[in-house]
């Protein structure tokens, strides 16, 4: 079945609740204070059913121009609004308000009912008409169906409901596949049950046990049972008013205009790029830091307004801007907001928000205003690309750029598909996602550190690969570091050693003499080899030998067993396969036996042993040894 949610706006005193009440059965005006006074001061809930079968929840909001926030609060989510203007007064000061409101936040579908017509006469009611289309001219409402109704009578009732059951076909269906999103409009507690929240789901669905968190006080909440307009479901749609009865947080630690979602779906901020218009008909010159309120989904927050790229703004004009937010919020990118001046409290304009996690910006620096320029036109590949270009240095994973974008998961993962496919992102384990740009950029800095260290130490194999990550991504682990690597084809890798694919270590005459010198010596020796220390005695002025040692030993040729002891591969592996081989055929061996076999002395078996030890090859069992 689909549900859609209808909103009320117009003056007060035209007739929305009664209206509503009509229409519902349903009396939305629930405070003591809105009954004793007359007036619908907070938000009012209702609901009926089309004739289709579609459910139709309604929004009633208060036309008191002090409760305007309130209104704001109510309007968020709607799919299409009943516009509400007395037959008897016509266009009033919160008529032009609440349409500037809807005409801001783009809702794009409503009806324009004229109240209380059997209080007019048809001249009067056809003068009314007739002013309401010029002032709708150029509006969303300049084509809606206009239709004359009285609550008391019900007299155009049937053909107002007709009208609103085929406009809700129009209404596009809200996405249920994405991240649970619910602004807070309502929270209470109920005894027995604990804390309630309500609110439009516009995203998402949410489910019986699920935890949820509250943004942006990033407190865990988890759902207990939920109600879609007074029936217990055990999961709830977009485009649905719910009531949930969360626990694990009190009612106290839950305010209006915070918002119910997945952990991971967005990111708290204080700072907003958006393109800001202000209304034509506003009285308001905006100059740079002007303090304004916004409002948000359910929210008003109070900031300031940065311009980035006008000196000041004039009614009817619109540039990109920046919010600096005095409390932290959480939204998505394209979501709508409308501003309100700091005071006299008056609606002066509004927009859309282009990047929901911005960083703070210089004013007229052209590259961010061509960042916004292209995140306006909405396309959603640049902004993908843009933003992953932008944070490759951070090793973000996907989930952290549906959070940046603010853009629905599904849509996230199909333009980085694409961008894969194309060559311009790269995926690593746990879907961290890299520009080609950025790979490349670390290229050029990498030939520069290698290029530099051959230069200092020509006899060394390459830099150490932990030095190397050090200097280029010292914020992520090895493993993350070798994927890394791979990306690259103008590099050497040799063990722990990186180097340039084009170096080649070149050794004078004297270093290939101690290198020759130093095998051949170790060779003859065999499992009881001469120490380096005497080996090496007749080189002394070599300034490089530590380097080189290394060298020998990470291209395989020479087997470090200790400081003093070395053997050449050649011995180290005839030594192993004798022993493997004894072991294989005896199970165990004592030292004595390891020393009889290699025809050896106690001074070399027991580092021998010990390095196999350490190797995992052997493992001590009492006073014998065995195969690990």
């Amino acid at each position: 079945m689909k549900n859609i949610i209808i909103g009320t706006a117009g003056h007060i005193d035209h007739g929305k609740t009664t209206l509503i009440k009509a229409l519902t059965n349903i009396d939305t005006d629930r405070l003591e204070e809105e009954k004793k006074r007359g007036i619908t001061i907070d938000l009012g809930f209702a609901f009926f059913n089309l004739p289709s079968g579609k459910r139709a929840g309604i929004v009633d909001v208060p036309g008191h121009e002090k409760f305007v926030k309130n209104m704001l609060a109510g309007v968020s989510g709607i799919d299409m609004v009943l516009f509400v203007i007395s037959a008897e007064e016509g266009v009033m000061p919160q008529t032009q308000e609440h349409l500037d409101i809807l005409s801001i936040l783009e809702v794009k579908k409503g009806i324009v009912v004229l109240t209380k017509t059997d209080l007019v006469d048809d001249d009067w009611l056809y003068m009314i008409k007739e002013d309401l289309k010029e002032t709708f001219k150029g509006t969303f409402l300049e084509k809606a169906p206009m239709i004359g109704v009285s609550s008391i009578t019900k007299n155009g009732f049937e053909p107002l409901i007709e009208a609103i059951d085929k406009l809700s076909d129009e209404v596009e269906v809200k996405s249920a596949s994405s991240a649970v999103r619910m602004p807070i409009d309502r929270v209470f507690t109920l005894t027995g049950h604990g804390t309630i929240v309500t609110g439009t789901l516009v995203e998402g669905h949410v489910s019986e046990g699920e935890t949820l968190t509250i943004f942006p006080s990033m407190k865990e909440a988890k759902i207990r049972s939920i109600q879609v307009h007074s029936e217990s479901v055990k999961t709830a749609y977009a485009g649905q008013r719910v009531a949930i009865n969360v626990t694990g947080i009190k009612k106290s630690e839950i305010n209006r205009g915070e918002i119910l979602a997945h952990n991971e779906s967005m990111q708290v901020t204080s700072m907003l790029d958006i393109k800001l218009k202000l209304l034509k008909h506003s009285q308001r010159e905006l100059k740079n830091w002007t303090r304004l309120r916004l409002y948000h989904g359910t929210k008003e927050i109070l900031c300031r307004l940065v311009l980035l790229d006008k000196e000041s703004l004039v009614p009817g004009e619109e540039c990109f801007a920046q919010l600096r937010l005095e409390e932290p919020t959480a939204c998505k990118y394209g979501d709508h907001f409308v501003i309100r001046f700091y005071s006299p409290l008056e609606t002066i304009g509004g927009g859309v928000i282009l990047d929901p996690n911005a960083h703070k910006h210089k004013r007229f620096k052209q590259d961010i205003l061509d960042e916004l320029i292209f995140k306006e036109a909405g396309k959603q590949d640049e902004i993908i690309d843009n933003l992953i270009r932008k944070h490759s240095e951070s090793f973000k994973n996907m989930d952290e750029y549906v959070k940046l974008a603010g853009l629905k998961k599904e849509e996230v993962l199909e333009q980085v598909e694409s961008l894969k496919s194309d060559g311009v992102v790269i995926e690593l384990s746990k879907n961290i996602l890299l520009h080609k740009e950025f790979i490349l950029q670390k290229e050029q800095e990498m030939l520069t550190i290698l290029n530099d260290y051959h230069e200092k130490y020509p006899i060394r194999l390459g830099i150490p690969k932990e030095e190397l990550r050090n200097k280029l991504f010292p914020s992520i682990k090895n493993k993350v570091f070798d994927e890394v690597l791979v990306q690259y084809d103008m590099i050497k890798l040799h063990g722990k050693y990186i180097s340039d694919s084009s170096f080649e270590i070149t050794y004078s005459d004297a270093q290939a003499k101690m290198i020759e010198t130093i095998k051949k010596t170790l060779n003859d020796g065999g499992f009881k080899p001469a120490t380096m220390i005497e080996i090496l005695k007749d080189f002394t002025k070599e300034k490089h030998t530590k380097d080189i040692l290394l060298n020998l030993v990470e291209v395989d040729e020479l087997v470090r067993i200790s400081d003093a002891i070395y053997l050449t591969k050649e011995v180290y592996d005839k030594a192993l396969d004798l022993l493997k081989s004894a072991f294989e055929d005896k199970g165990k061996l004592s030292l004595a036996d390891c020393r009889d076999l290699l025809d050896t002395s106690r001074k070399y078996i027991v580092p021998i042993m010990e390095y196999f030890d350490t190797k995992g090859i052997t493992k001590r069992v009492g006073d014998e040894r065995m195969l690990r």
